[in-house]
């Protein structure tokens, strides 16, 4: 029996189902990189808002600037930490072999 099957076509099934494996894992990174975005962006307004500095108020004096961001950050600093556990053990351990 003759085998007319060309097996180019099978090199070209394989190609396309590891283009599509492809695609679908850039997709979901990009996806996770998009969500932990959109959750950083959720955290600093939620840490503004703690601070007080939700925009009800008149716009910041230039001398206050730095004061009321550093007050933000810490807010959001210790936010994430309860999000994301595994980072802030991470930094410890930096600053220890420092």
């Amino acid at each position: 029996m003759i085998d007319d099957h060309n097996h180019e076509d099978d090199v070209d099934d394989d190609e396309g189902d590891s283009d599509d494996t492809l695609q679908l894992e850039l997709s979901t990174q990009s996806q996770i990189f998009l969500d932990m975005r959109q959750q950083n962006l959720d955290l600093l307004e939620i840490a503004t808002r703690v601070a007080g500095y939700s925009g009800e108020q008149g716009p910041l004096k230039q001398s206050d600037t730095r004061q009321v961001l550093k007050s933000i950050w810490e807010l959001y600093s210790e936010f994430y930490t309860w999000i994301d556990p595994e980072e802030a053990a991470d930094e410890d351990e930096e600053d220890m072999d420092e």
